[in-house]
């Protein structure tokens, strides 16, 4: 799940009724939805509408920048552009798990590069932190990393950044 301070970020940030994308699902899905137009992209059937969003089911396919990261795959991006919302004002990277990899989402530099605000969870982990870097470098945005009040299990602390087109 989102952390309280990216979700109240979010809320904070997007206009009531604007569309949000998110990969992966959860709990704070059902509060995001209440506040926005959401779209899921999810890979586990059993977190299919657990919230009142538009979910799209993209199973997990090799990709290409992936692969090169040495990760299991990402979201079938076929699925993800045919189901692509116009206009999103906030883009949230949740999904995959990190076991599976996050990279992926560079085969969608042509469609985050109109949106105004990406948020990237789970930057305290160095795969995380690395895209969230990627990211703002391929896209000219700004990065600002936020700590999370509550940390992980084992006391570790935990972040998410927030890219932000510049100007």
């Amino acid at each position: 799940m989102l952390p309280r301070e990216a979700i109240e970020f979010i809320l904070e940030t997007v206009e009531p009724g604007t569309v949000v994308v998110e990969f992966g699902s959860g709990h704070g899905s059902e509060i995001l939805a209440k506040h926005c137009e959401l779209y899921s992209i999810e890979h586990d059937e059993a977190w299919l509408g657990i919230a009142s969003s538009t979910y799209i089911h993209a199973t997990i396919q090799q990709n290409v920048h992936s692969s090169e990261s040495g990760e299991s795959g990402w979201y079938d991006v076929d699925k993800v552009l045919q189901n692509w919302p116009p206009d999103p004002q906030c883009v949230v990277i949740d999904g995959p798990p990190g076991y599976i990899g996050r990279t992926g989402i560079l085969s969608l530099l042509n469609l985050l590069e109109g949106v105004p605000i990406i948020l990237v969870d789970d930057v305290d982990r160095p795969a995380e932190l690395r895209l969230a870097e990627r990211l703002a470098e391929r896209l000219n945005y700004d990065l600002q990393t936020c700590d999370v009040e509550k940390p992980r299990d084992g006391g570790t602390q935990r972040r998410y950044a927030v890219l932000k087109r510049r100007g």
